[in-house]
């Protein structure tokens, strides 16, 4: 007779750190100003999900000799999939009916979250995870973390086995994990290496964001835990040291994990030349300390409130970004009303959550689809109301799918935008390379007459035109200013423009650096950075240092009503240019409120035509003493 696998331990801390780990992610995502680490909640989850697996691998092998891996598919699915499936209808649903600009590429989205390959489709498709904006986002940017838990449930049990295998032993509790362990750590090591190597300061680092070969080091380390203590490993009669021993190791955890949570900046190079490494570490800290059960850290994060969010984290994940993406689609002016706002939207995550767990997660998971078939026909003549809204929202939800099968993505107005800073994008490699050349020979440096033609257009006057030639400076940006950068360089030729995609302040640093380094800096400054999150005054301090006081600076401030910081980047640099004499801030601000149509259906973009506005309006703050 086969042995009868018996349920390994329920750690009722692990729902509390759930339960902190979304609280994290939700608060990051309604304010990453003030919340500038909520993000690290993810890998909270990936290290208990390495753990929770390879504890219930471990147990099945030591207890039956063998592992059922299609069996534990079809648990992982039925699980999972039912959530999984009824966001995606229910938000292609809202997209079809209210959002169809979102509608290109949406087949492409469902699919590859459904096969849990989306996080390498959004790598493939260039999609950044720090430059969202209302009317463009994809409500399915946070996917990526359940496509790597996917691919670590379809892999890691296969190399699980191997590890097994490479023990000396058929039964795994006679002898040490060893191999396994150290095939897990060799795994590790490479991936955190390989995050390191691929960063590059300056840049969007989305593509080792979102990499399953750069982030599973987090799940590896859950992963490490399990070999080491199982949660069969429960402490029953423990000494006092121990309690002490374990509370201590427990604080270190939180502690650390708090302090990166609340300091580290999702683009910053610290993070991601080990900070995520070390963030993981003291997650795995916490999580000993709770499963040892001699500490009180067990009991601090068992309660009800930690209770209920944590088993309903899966909920709140999944449906927290499609709620914040259609809600500032539709309320542009969320920089106003941050508190109110916010609240309405934890409302609405909240309702909806409790929802699909009440009549998805709960029911589903329990569902016999052995016999789904013959139990369906029976209960097609007594319908219920939950079942006919579901099937109202499959019948939409599907249509719009198949609807987005025909649009062609280049259509698409945020796919236009998209393009366009594409293109300048490429434009501004090739142009630096050449005109890095020239400025380090002392060459001259002329527009084409193509770009006199444009500029004579831009309403600036002879003269300006005239000291904008010769006008020797850089400029350094995010995706903003990469939206207007051809017009920018028909003004000012030998300027020497640096503009990222998703760019955010502190990410400009190295930059200016670099520019500063390199000799190509120049007598003058236009800084373009606050987009895409908030501006401290450290920041600022450091960028001023690096550029000193012998270069006349113009900071460009930010229109992004869509988003909670708008506001306190543009105090924090009108306070600033009270403190340097050399910086000048360029109000594009109020400038662009009063001009709307010139922006895309983001708010926050220039259109084509609004490009040259843009450029224009920088040159003429710029060239103000030429006009006497």
């Amino acid at each position: 007779m086969e042995p009868k696998l018996s349920k390994n331990r329920f750690i009722t801390g692990f729902t509390g750190m759930r339960a902190l780990a979304v609280i994290g992610v939700i608060l990051y995502h309604l304010n990453p100003t003030i919340f500038s680490g909520g993000y690290l909640g993810v890998p909270v989850f990936m290290t208990l999900s390495g753990y929770l697996v390879t504890d219930h691998l471990l147990h099945e092998y030591e207890t039956t000799g063998k592992f059922r891996y299609g069996h534990f598919w079809y648990k992982r699915l039925k699980k999972l999939y039912p959530t999984l499936i009824v966001m995606l209808l229910l938000t292609t649903t809202f997209i079809t009916i209210f959002q169809s600009n979102l509608l290109a590429n949406l087949w492409q989205s469902v699919v590859t979250n459904l096969s849990y390959v989306y996080n390498w489709y959004e790598i493939a498709n260039g999609q950044s995870y720090f430059q969202q904006f209302a009317g463009t986002q994809s409500p399915f940017t946070h996917l990526w973390t359940l496509s790597i838990e996917g691919q670590f449930y379809l892999v890691w049990p296969l190399i699980v086995i191997l590890g097994l295998s490479l023990s000396g032993s058929s039964r795994p509790h006679h002898s040490p994990y060893r191999g396994l362990l150290l095939i897990t750590i060799g795994i590790s090591i490479i991936s955190v290496i390989l995050m390191a190597l691929l960063f590059k300061p300056g840049t969007d680092p989305s593509r080792i964001y979102y990499g399953t070969d750069t982030r599973m080091f987090s799940l590896l380390l859950g992963a490490a835990l399990a070999m080491v203590w199982p949660s069969k490993r429960k402490l029953q009669h423990f000494e006092q040291h121990q309690v002490l021993f374990f509370d201590i190791v427990g604080l270190i955890g939180l502690s650390g994990m708090l302090i990166l949570g609340l300091t580290v900046h999702a683009q910053s190079a610290f993070l991601y030349h080990g900070g995520m490494l070390l963030f993981s570490i003291f997650t795995v800290l916490l999580m000993w300390a709770v499963i040892a059960n001699t500490s009180h850290w067990n009991r601090f994060l068992t309660n009800p409130v930690f209770n209920w969010l944590g088993s309903r984290s899966y909920e709140i994940y999944v449906y927290q970004l499609p709620v914040f993406v259609f809600f500032t689609a539709r309320f542009k002016n969320v920089a106003n009303h941050p508190i109110s706002y916010a609240l309405i939207e934890l409302l609405l995550i909240i309702s909806i959550s409790e929802l699909s767990y009440r009549f998805v997660q709960v029911p589903f998971s329990h569902y016999d689809y052995q016999r789904w078939f013959s139990q369906l026909l029976k209960l097609l003549p007594r319908l219920t109301w939950q079942s006919l809204i579901l099937s109202i929202i499959a019948i939409i939800g599907l249509f719009g799918i198949v609807q987005s099968t025909t649009i062609n993505p280049k259509q698409a107005n945020h796919s236009q935008l998209a393009q366009r800073i594409q293109k300048n994008a490429n434009v501004e490699k090739q142009h630096n390379q050449a005109l890095a050349q020239k400025i380090k020979k002392g060459k001259a440096v002329q527009r084409s007459k193509r770009d006199q033609q444009a500029v004579k257009k831009n309403g600036l006057t002879a003269k300006q035109l005239t000291v904008a030639q010769n006008l020797s400076g850089s400029a350094i940006g995010d995706s903003v200013m990469l939206a207007g950068r051809d017009d920018l360089q028909a003004i000012f030729p030998k300027l020497y423009i640096d503009a990222q995609v998703a760019r955010q302040a502190e990410a400009g640093i190295p930059t200016i650096k670099s520019l500063s380094d390199r000799g190509l800096l120049g007598k003058n400054v236009i800084i373009g950075l606050g987009t895409n999150g908030n501006v401290t005054a450290d920041t600022i301090n450091e960028i001023m240092q690096i550029i000193g006081d012998k270069r006349q600076v113009f900071w460009i401030n930010v229109h992004v009503p869509t988003q909670p910081w708008q506001n306190s980047v543009n105090m924090q640099l009108a306070a600033a240019e009270k403190q340097y004499r050399n910086l000048r801030i360029i109000n594009w601000n109020e400038y662009i409120s009063h001009h709307s149509g010139l922006l895309a259906s983001d708010q926050t973009h220039p259109t084509q035509s609004g490009s040259s506005k843009y450029a224009s309006f920088i040159a003429k703050n710029v060239l103000k003493p030429a006009q006497k």
